[in-house]
């Protein structure tokens, strides 16, 4: 090949007889490939290889500009499969999608493309440099909202029963998997492999139930397809990653966690419906004496409020039916989140991937009437809850903990200044999934909760509402 790319670049004047010799040398000595080494040696451009190599294999060589290019073509696909690649999506006819690569002789990132998208796709070559350029262009670092991507589940012609039986890419697998999560009402699957097969659970009203085993050769097929749709890097160790989507009519954000195993990959995959707005606090199941109570302390307009569960569901239910509540007064509302967990159009809601303790404590600092924080489980963002609340602010903060005094001793055992503590706790609030509704208790901080906490011993126990 090597012989047949020089000889191109020989007869159309791009390189000299005597420096492809020189090329096909040092590639004897060291290995590589020829067109690279005519560029090592100054002799080439990569555009001159471009075009040649184009010439040699029967590919259109295409001059990008930013005009030329559909850039929603290449949003429509994963940036980090794109970027893995050097590829770039410029047009779509019917079921044809024509794909600019910087290596046109990458048959996997074809294969791959295919698999996502179900086109038959056309490789057309372009420079490394203008991909990337370009794909600067359609991922600004504005539209990327901290590592969640929007993504397709199932491309056309994946969508069929049938499809299941002859698909070997995983895409048929996930898609079935997933829609038949959303169509079960499953706040979680959970994909753990065995010594011949693959297990799936769902976690549904009522408890954990098997709804499929598919053969161990396709757990490798599943766990690509998953990450290519999130976007996240075969590596060793766990990984986690966040993207949303459109299944069965209803929008979804989905948290996917990969874990090493001995037998293969586990991955346990969280769903949230973004369909649905925030509850009120009617709705968390709350005794009546309880909820008023709640209402009361909220309408203070000040204080530390936590909320635990040990689902993601019922602790953003909790935190977002607190503030609602309290906007009713005509509060200002700030949320930091990872991801918002509701849109709320009154509510000034910050996302933040990476860093958010960081953040949450700078936000914090100069406390907006209301604010909720997602998570308050680390002893510096816990400090910073309570000072803004000492402060004047009302603070509703996450725990993930799945009873209230796994919840309160975590709380004690963050070695916060007791008395700090003591006067800006107002309640602990825990939220509970019960078949398909949510069930809550109240544990207010009583005067003589906060005596105690002044004084010591630890209070094991809250009162409750």
């Amino acid at each position: 090949m090597g012989v047949r790319i020089g000889k191109i670049l020989v007869d159309r004047g791009f390189i000299t007889e005597a420096q492809l010799q020189e090329a096909l040398r040092r590639q004897k000595e060291s290995g590589g490939r020829v067109g690279e080494i005519l560029i090592e040696m100054g002799a080439l451009t990569q555009d001159q290889l471009n075009w040649a190599l184009g010439e040699q294999l029967g590919l259109p060589y295409a001059e990008l500009s930013q005009e030329m290019v559909d850039l929603e073509a290449a949003r429509a696909l994963p940036e980090e499969l794109l970027r893995r690649y050097q590829a770039l999506p410029i047009l779509k006819v019917g079921n044809e999608l024509t794909v600019t690569l910087a290596d046109p002789t990458n048959r996997q990132a074809v294969a791959d493309i295919e698999a996502l998208t179900g086109a038959r796709v056309t490789v057309a070559i372009a420079s490394a440099a203008v991909i990337t350029h370009l794909l600067d262009l359609a991922f600004p670092p504005a539209m990327v909202r901290e590592g969640v991507r929007y993504c397709e589940i199932c491309p056309p012609g994946y969508q069929q029963p049938e499809a299941l039986t002859r698909d070997t890419s995983g895409v048929a697998a996930v898609y079935a998997l997933l829609l038949a999560a959303v169509r079960e009402h499953a706040t979680e699957i959970h994909i753990e492999p065995r010594e011949a097969e693959i297990r799936v659970r769902y976690r549904v009203p009522g408890g954990l139930r098997e709804p499929a085993r598919f053969p161990a050769h396709l757990g490798g097929a599943i766990a690509t397809r998953l990450r290519i749709l999130a976007g996240v890097r075969p590596e060793h160790g766990w990984q986690r990653s966040r993207m949303r989507t459109r299944l069965d009519e209803q929008e979804l954000e989905l948290e996917l966690l990969f874990l090493p195993t001995r037998r293969g990959e586990a991955i346990t995959i969280w769903l949230r419906r973004r369909d649905l707005g925030p509850p009120d606090l009617e709705q968390l199941g709350l005794p009546a004496r309880a909820g008023k109570t709640l209402t009361r302390f909220l309408r203070d307009g000040r204080g530390l409020f936590l909320v635990s569960s040990p689902d993601p569901g019922g602790l953003a239910a909790g935190l977002y039916a607190l503030a609602r509540t309290a906007a009713r007064e005509g509060k200002r509302v700030v949320t930091v989140e990872r991801v918002a967990a509701f849109e709320v159009a009154d509510f000034v809601q910050v996302e933040i991937e990476d860093g958010i303790e960081r953040a949450t404590i700078e936000a914090l600092a100069r406390p907006p009437e209301v604010a909720l924080v997602e998570d308050v489980s680390a002893g510096a963002v816990c400090l910073a809850a309570a000072r803004a609340a000492e402060r004047g602010s009302l603070v509703i903060g996450g725990l993930p903990f799945a009873t209230p005094s796994t919840a309160w001793q975590h709380l004690l055992s963050l070695d916060l200044p007791r008395p700090l503590l003591a006067a800006s706790l107002r309640a602990l609030l825990t939220v509970q999934r019960e078949e398909e509704r949510w069930a809550s208790a109240l544990f207010p901080v009583s005067d003589r909760t906060r005596r105690r906490l002044i004084q010591g011993p630890v209070p094991w126990t809250l009162p409750t509402s």
